[in-house]
């Protein structure tokens, strides 16, 4: 049991507590007074679920867990049951430390070690080994999203406030755990001292170390050396120490040095046991082998859920295309909700999920166009008193470029394979790879993987559009980026041959979006009254929605924009509705609608549309 005076630190410090039961680590749920669609009750430890305990609940457990999802928390669970792991674990920072009493020594081991993770970083439970048929076998395990046991019958080791990490921490904490794991395996498989394969087996992790990471020489040296004392091989450990140098000169010269192969065969272990611990270090560029995945593993695995940025329309991982025919609106509808995304802000009826940081590259319009467009969308704010990131927003047109020394504006990011040009030959791959460096960069000023727009590829890109060749180093570019966080959308043109015959070009690229919206401007019979001539009144389609959220009425609507900016979302309407508009506004009744020739439903259909229309706003009551 804590005390009073504890309960408060930690509620300060972040955390959320919650009780557990007396004889198990598994928390007191609650009934969270709904119901799972077999009509059971749902219960729930889960702040996210609504759950939440008082202080006089929390004061009366023996034994209070963490939730890591409502604290931020990410725990550090040392699990080894046979101590190796925990020999290591002063590598990583210090912060609020948990012990735990190990076979009846009266003496407690840190066992976990609590972080806040940054802001809006996700990730999943990690654990090494990575598949574990045996709970027990459970040597060191990340856990991001569930509960831990840290207070009651819990030593506290180090009683400090959990340590907030950046982002790049975060990165480095992931890696260091799977090199704990390492030396923790390295530490389990170490030859007894009177066998005589001590040097041998040093031989061979050092090859390993020196040939499969990219560690420098003072840090193999470290681990090497907290290898050898935890494992009380001091002895001879200046000349073990040595061999990392010596390898490191014979790598150099060219000489074949003891890889995994070779360490692997001298533990006799099984190939695929011994890759499991030696195979987190390894670099990178590395040849790597495509994993082997049977429908079982396959089941079991843990993937990322399908996370929604702007409901039900852009997720993140995704790749998306707006387009649609010159002043349809495709680009303000753009504009708008990358303004939106940044500031975590709904969009009409489209939800805010998650606050993003946004890049909208525009390729045709000049920078005054582009700010005034931008200028009439913040009046929408201004006016509905919403909170607009403009730190978050970023932008980059023509203008800019030029100003920045970039003569002949945007390098393409696509060039057509029929140029006679040779320098073609990478086919915009360094218009690509400015985008790219672009969007980390913005990652690492704000912490957060940016979403990024491009308006539009015919002024972007130099392609034969109706190419699928030309389209594919493109696409590939976009999936790459959006398979590493970086969702993206691409502004095209509808195709010029029918009103709505798809996006300009081949259709290859529609087959590996996630989204496709097309835009359609109202003809002159079907418009709302406006004032001005620079509004925005259109029809929007899903033409492809590959994790739609919405319903079937959501999939095709109406967008209206004034010149002030503010937005309003509508739905489709038929000729009818459209007439019954005209009629009301005439001053007719419902009756003398009746007897209109171009009237084909009944009065009862009129009464209900009439009353649809005056429901949304199309038609106002004094008509």
């Amino acid at each position: 049991m804590i005390t009073k005076e504890q309960l408060n630190k930690y509620k300060e410090w972040g955390l959320t507590l919650i009780p557990l039961t007396t004889d198990t680590k598994k928390p007191q749920s609650k009934f969270t007074g709904r119901y799972k669609p077999n009509g059971d009750e749902e219960w729930s430890w889960k702040k996210s679920k609504g759950i939440t305990y008082s202080d006089n609940e929390l004061l009366a457990a023996s034994r209070l867990g963490i939730d890591h999802e409502a604290s931020n928390t990410i725990d550090i669970d040392f699990d080894d049951k046979q101590l190796h792991a925990h020999k290591f674990i002063d590598i990583l920072p210090a912060t609020l430390t948990i012990g735990k009493i190990y076979n009846g020594s009266g003496r407690a081991t840190a066992n976990h070690k609590l972080f806040l993770k940054p802001k809006n970083v996700e990730m999943i439970t990690e654990s090494y080994p990575k598949k574990v048929e045996d709970k027990g076998k459970k040597i060191i395990e990340l856990l991001p999203n569930t509960q831990s046991h840290y207070f009651g019958d819990r030593e506290i080791i180090n009683d400090t406030p959990p340590k907030r990490l950046t982002e790049s921490q975060f990165q480095h904490l992931r890696q260091t755990v799977k090199e704990i794991y390492f030396l923790a395996m390295a530490s389990q498989n170490y030859p007894k001292k009177d066998l005589g394969q001590r040097d041998e087996y040093i031989l061979r992790l050092v090859g390993v170390m020196v040939k499969h990471t990219d560690w420098t020489t003072s840090k193999r040296e470290d681990y090497l050396r907290r290898l050898l004392f935890a494992n009380n091989d001091t002895d001879e450990m200046d000349n073990r120490i040595n061999k990392i140098s010596y390898q490191e000169e014979q790598l150099k010269k060219g000489k074949q040095l003891h890889g995994i192969p070779a360490l692997v065969d001298f533990l006799k272990a099984d190939k695929k046991v011994g890759l499991d611990w030696i195979d987190v270090l390894k670099k990178e560029n590395d040849v790597k082998e495509y994993p082997l995945i049977d429908g079982i593993e396959f089941a079991q695995k843990e993937y990322p859920p399908v996370k929604f940025i702007l409901y039900p329309i852009f997720t993140e991982r995704s790749m998306n295309q707006v387009y649609g025919g010159y002043g349809s609106g495709k680009t303000m509808f753009a504009l708008a909700t990358s303004m939106a995304m940044c500031s975590g802000q709904d969009f009409v009826e489209f939800k805010s999920n998650k606050k993003v940081p946004t890049l909208y590259i525009e390729g045709e319009l000049p920078a005054v166009d582009l700010r005034t467009r931008k200028d009439s969308i913040q009046y929408d704010y201004f006016i509905k008193k919403k909170q607009f990131n403009a730190a978050w927003h970023f932008t980059l047109t023509r203008d800019d470029l030029e100003q920045a020394g970039f003569k002949y504006g945007f390098d393409a990011i696509a060039i057509s394979r029929n140029l006679t040009d040779p320098e073609a030959n990478d086919y915009g791959r360094k218009g690509r790879e400015l985008v790219s460096n672009l969007i980390r960069r913005i990652e690492k000023r704000t912490g957060v993987k940016p979403f990024f727009f491009l308006d539009n590829i015919t002024a972007l890109a130099d392609i034969d559009e109706n190419r699928a060749t030309d389209w594919k180093p493109l696409t590939n570019w976009l999936i790459g980026e959006k398979n590493r966080g970086f969702a993206n959308v691409f502004v095209h043109h509808a195709n010029k041959s029918t009103v709505r015959g798809g996006s300009s070009g081949s259709n290859a690229k529609e087959r590996l979006v996630d989204t496709s919206m097309s835009f359609e401007k109202l003809d002159a019979k079907h418009r709302f009254d406006m004032p001005g001539n620079k509004n925005v009144q259109c029809k929007v389609k899903f033409d492809k929605a590959r994790n739609f959220g919405g319903s079937t009425w959501d999939r095709e609507f109406m967008l209206t924009c004034n010149e002030e900016g503010l937005w309003s979302k509508y739905p489709m309407l038929d000729k009818y509705d459209w007439l019954i508009r005209d009629l009301s506004k005439e001053g007719l009744s419902v009756q003398e609608m009746v007897d209109d020739p171009e009237m084909k439903i009944a009065e009862k259909t009129i009464y209900k549309r009439l009353k649809k229309l005056k429901d949304i706003g199309i038609i106002k009551d004094e008509e």
